[in-house]
């Protein structure tokens, strides 16, 4: 053991051990895991392949499995410590310090050119523990797809898709989760196993424990007790005897461990009888690896004895560019951190500049080294985020699994069960088996899936029956309640089209550009693109109606703020309305934070402003010294009168009564109006009312938002004391969810026996109105540790120091309540837990609920399912009060298209766009059989975006489905043409076509003397009588020639 000791600033030790690394094998320990990512960043800015070795996200003993992205990091450090000749690794004394529990670590390593046996590899993805789905949509998982594989290793952002010609490897892709579409190709892929535990049985488990049991243990409940196992490894069994490890602060170091060590004996202390499995005896998850670096170079760096420091950094806060390149000039090495383009070409012309794309934590001079240190935000004031992962778009089509209730238009509600393959002209072809009222079944042709339609109207409706009139009243009923919505569409559109100059907002101010730039993040695309269109509404001498739909914390008070300030330094009075008093006091606290520099009255009221002041707010609105004012409803109050309203913004304008609502209609007739909803709209109907209300949407989530972690199982004491215990011992709140008010007054009673030292505070309908807020404030106040509430917990908050949600009976909630209360959790960057206990016995659907919302956020099939209902509250939002039980009836895309076509055609920007049904026959066959793509589920998913894609992009599709699952078999490739010809005949407005081999006839037809003239020449003899066209032709069709004889002629 070689030991040495240096005395270095903190700053200083990413550039140093950057310019000094003596050795190619380095582990470096720090005292947390917040030091250890610092560093990190910092130091992957110098050394690209430098990793970070994580450590669990769990508490010891924990519910919860931890993230598959943290076991993927360490499985693949733990591999390079194995394999490579150089390594450079960061990690904290808890990851330093953990048990490890595997004994021969086996991976998969896949190359171009290599004969990998077929099936072998499959049987060996299976051995690591990968499971095989319909699609790749999250890690651990992989998906035979004809002569490839898709495979999610645990250990790469990326999936990688295997392409093979017999046993060769002859391509590997990486390709997105989200649009399954490849990215760029690879060389090769690393697949480790799909755990840590992966070689851990259940029998391992009984036996460190010392027990007999019978018990099927999940996999929570492996990682909960594998801390007792008596086979583990610690680190250095990995490491190489030529590794230099390299410890920051080694009392420090020592003190965590000890700190570590003891939270573990406290909640184990707390907890031990709320386990599943009898645990007499704790182990701790951690050993004292430094017991075991005496036979390595081991070298001591001490941060804290700032008399003897070395490499003291000259800090560059405060300073501009010109001052900066002053200092920097001639120095050897200057790393500037910037994707700022008019940043970057101002350091240019330094001879020894390095650009990088991460973050620095800092900006500072090293004059001992000649090295410097440029993070952007030293002039932007605003922090570069590095992007972690991918995140999903919003996305609306929903995927059709069995159990999804669906519209036919001809018959009604049913039930899609899955599909059947029926030989149809010596052609395999899919038909979807729909069930109805009472044992009434029917089979749908996939050609004709655009007669269906997944149901949007709320939850479990009632079948149709097929035959009889029921479906036609309920139609019928529903298109008169449409006109009533249409007519007051127009009247909108109306009072929107009245002229008024004095609405004319000012263009930008120098100070509005400052404001701006202060804004402390990146703006997302999405949040630019509105704040734009705000703009340019707020320029126009027509009264802005501008909804912003985007979920809590993607940005839309930003919009507003600026649509604000714009209206304000332009001399008019903005009124901002939010339903409860909380979202008043974010309001005011984002607004007076960012413009206290300015000279703007910025005021609010609600009930809690005192009488004194009240009488002066209301005085200064009066008057117009108030520039910005924010409010409950009290703002709607009949003394509050404006002297220059000329922009009203409202948060969640839904959840005002009636009254408010009327009186905002009243107030908000000649004044720009801008709305905020976190409730999701249907682009539908958005597009219905287009003219009478624009529509933003801000879809990209914030950057450090981490997934929210998920449980689904049967109610376990022990997982909700440790998810309170790891809850409260981080400094944060937990919500505790039942839908049942005496079941959630007596789990109150048991929560609080167990935890006599925290607030406890419960909710629900049956309070008043003032109790309600008053708990709903003492939350935000953080007066309140744990709230017992029912599903009224409040939506559209931001409360960031509730991470972690309890919901009991989840069973009984539907798809949309579970979306949302899962939103309750990780409003920040913080690691959030949700917990959804159900009862024991349960339902198919509540079974495909729970099993959507663990994936929800992370797979398009989860997402999907939680928009069909929110899309009925977005419609509420949007329409007004309309009597949802209409829409419930017929769905909301039939409701919605009886409205389109209620609405006047003098309106050029509504003019309803409805597809007409077109019956075409074909002489050859179409469809995609299993033997190309297995899966039902994909195989719709095909049919049904064929039927809604305009010819012109039909082969942008047919490209991606090639990606995805291959080369197309014939009969498939013929399916891609007949969508062509089918979105064709659309557009020229035929109803029929039948294709013969030697002859093509349509209806109806207009024969106009353009397309009379193209007709002829190609076949002079054409039939044509009663707006029916026949033609006949020599050689025999292909569905190539039918295309372009369709496309050209007509």
């Amino acid at each position: 053991m070689n030991v040495e000791t240096f005395n270095y600033s903190h700053e200083s030790l990413a550039p140093l051990f950057y310019l000094n690394k003596r050795d190619r094998k380095n582990i470096y320990i720090f005292p947390t895991e917040k030091e250890t990512l610092e560093f990190y960043n910092n130091f992957s800015n110098f050394v690209p392949e430098s990793s970070h070795f994580p450590a669990w996200d769990t508490l010891s003993y924990d519910s919860f499995t931890p993230s598959l992205e943290i076991q993927g990091k360490r499985l693949q450090t733990l591999h390079n410590l194995l394999v490579s000749n150089y390594f450079d690794i960061a990690m904290s004394m808890k990851s330093f310090t953990q048990k490890i529990f595997i004994n021969d670590l086996n991976v998969i390593d896949v190359q171009i050119g290599q004969e990998v046996d077929f099936e072998n590899l499959i049987e060996n993805l299976a051995f690591l523990g990968y499971v095989n789905k319909d699609r790749v949509e999250s890690r651990g998982t992989f998906s035979i797809r004809g002569g490839q594989i898709d495979i999610y290793p645990l250990n790469s952002e990326y999936p990688t898709r295997i392409i093979f010609n017999g046993d060769e490897v002859i391509e590997l892709k990486l390709f997105d989760f989200i649009t399954q579409r490849s990215i760029k190709n690879t060389k090769k892929v690393l697949i480790t196993p799909s755990s840590e535990l992966f070689q851990t049985k259940q029998e391992d488990i009984f036996k460190s424990l010392e027990i007999e049991s019978n018990k099927d243990l999940d996999e929570y409940e492996l990682f909960q007790f594998s801390q007792n196992l008596t086979n583990f490894k610690s680190l250095l069994d990995f490491a190489p005897d030529d590794v230099s490890i390299n410890i920051i602060d080694f009392n420090s170091c020592k003190e965590t461990l000890s700190q570590i060590q003891k939270i573990e004996e406290d909640s184990f202390n707390n907890l031990q009888k709320y386990f599943s499995l009898k645990v007499s005896k704790m182990k701790s998850r951690y050993i004292d690896a430094f017991l075991e670096i005496n036979k390595y170079e081991t070298i001591f760096y001490s941060t804290n004895n700032l008399e003897n420091i070395s490499n003291v950094p000259q800090f560059l806060d405060g300073l501009g560019p010109d001052k900066v390149l002053q200092k920097i000039n001639n120095l050897s090495k200057v790393y500037l951190s910037s994707n700022n383009e008019k940043i970057t070409k101002k350091f240019s012309g330094l001879p020894n500049l390095q650009v990088v794309k991460h973050p620095f934590s800092f900006s500072a001079v090293f004059p001992e080294m000649s090295f410097a240190v440029i993070d952007d935000s030293l002039f932007t004031n605003r922090k570069q985020k590095d992007k972690k992962v991918k995140q999903k778009k919003l996305n609306e089509e929903s995927i059709l699994v069995p159990n999804t209730y669906v519209v036919h238009k001809f018959h009604g509600i049913g039930l899609y069960e899955g599909t059947e393959v029926k030989k149809i002209k010596d052609v395999d072809k899919d038909y979807l088996s729909i069930k109805f009222g009472g044992t009434d079944r029917l089979y749908v042709p996939s050609d004709q899936i655009n007669e269906l339609e997944v149901y949007v109207g709320g939850e479990n409706p009632r079948l149709s029956r097929l035959g009889g009139g029921e479906w036609e009243r309920a139609k019928e009923k529903a298109r008169q309640n449409a006109k009533v919505i249409a007519d007051r569409v127009l009247n909108l559109y109306k009072l929107r089209k009245i002229e008024n100059n004095s609405l004319i907002i000012d263009e930008d101010t120098p100070w509005q550009a400052e404001i701006e730039s202060d804004f402390e993040y990146v703006e997302t695309p999405d949040q630019l693109t509105a704040i734009n269109d705000v703009k340019e509404d707020l320029s126009k001498n027509t009264p802005m109606d501008r909804l912003i739909f985007g979920d809590v914390g993607y940005g839309k008070t930003e919009v507003a703020l600026r649509a604000a300030v714009k209206v304000a330094f332009s001399g008019g009075q903005v009124a901002v309305l939010a339903p409860t008093t909380i979202l008043v006091q974010q309001h005011i606290e984002t607004f007076v934070n960012r413009l206290e520099n300015y000279p703007l009255n910025i005021k609010h009221l609600s009930r809690f402003v005192k009488k004194k002041d009240l009488k002066e707010i209301i005085k200064g609105v009066n008057d117009g010294t108030v520039d910005i004012v924010i409010g409950t409803h009290r703002l709607l109050s009949d003394d509050v009168t404006f002297n220059n309203l000329k922009l009203i913004v409202i948060d969640e304008e839904h959840r005002f009564g009636v009254e408010a609502k009327d009186r905002l209609q009243n107030l908000a007739t000649q004044v720009h109006k801008l709305t905020l909803t976190a409730t999701p709209i249907p682009r539908t109907l958005e597009q219905s009312l287009m003219g009478i209300r624009e529509t933003s949407r801000i879809e990209t989530p914030p950057e450090n938002r981490l997934e929210t972690l998920t449980h689904v199982g049967s109610v376990d004491e022990s997982a909700i004391a440790l998810a309170i215990q790891r809850e409260i011992s981080r400094g944060g709140q937990v919500f505790f969810v039942l839908n049942r008010i005496s079941e959630l007054e007596e789990w109150m009673k048991i929560i609080s026996n167990q935890f006599k030292n925290l607030n406890h505070k419960i909710l629900h309908g049956q309070l008043s109105a003032e109790q309600i807020e008053n708990t709903m404030q003492d939350v935000w106040d953080r007066k309140v540790d744990v709230l017992f509430a029912t599903t009224i917990v409040e939506a559209g908050i931001d409360l960031p120091k509730v991470n972690t949600l309890i919901t009991l009976r989840s069973e009984l909630l539907g798809m949309s309540q579970l979306y949302q209360l899962k939103g309750r959790v990780g409003r920040r960057g913080d690691q959030s837990f949700a917990y959804f206990f159900h009862s024991s016995n349960l339902g198919i659907d509540a079974e495909l609920r729970l099993d959507a919302i663990k994936s929800i956020g992370q797979t398009a099939t989860g997402y999907s399912l939680a928009m069909k209902d929110l899309q009925l509250r977005g419609s509420g939002s949007i329409l007004g009060d309309i009597q949802s039980g209409f829409i419930a009836n017929v769905g909301l895309n039939i409701f919605n298209q009886y409205i389109l076509e209620s609405l006047d055609e003098s309106i050029e920007s509504i003019k309803p766009v409805i597809k007409p049904d077109i019956k075409l026959d074909c002489f050859w066959g179409s469809s995609i059989p299993k033997s190309y793509v297995d899966a039902d589920s994909e195989r719709i998913d095909i049919y049904k975006r064929l039927e809604h894609t305009h010819h012109t992009k039909v082969d942008e599709v047919r490209d991606e489905i090639i990606d995805r699952f291959g080369e197309l078999p014939e009969v498939s490739n013929n399916l891609f043409i007949t969508a062509k010809i089918r979105s064709v005949l659309s557009e020229k407005n035929i109803l029929r076509c039948k294709i013969r081999e030697s002859q093509i006839e349509l209806f109806p037809v207009d024969l106009t003397e353009e397309v009379n003239l193209r007709i002829k020449t190609l076949d002079k003899k054409f039939i044509f009588r009663n707006k029916r066209l026949v033609l006949n032709f020599n050689d025999v069709l292909t569905p190539d020639s039918v295309y372009g004889i369709l496309n050209s002629s007509l």
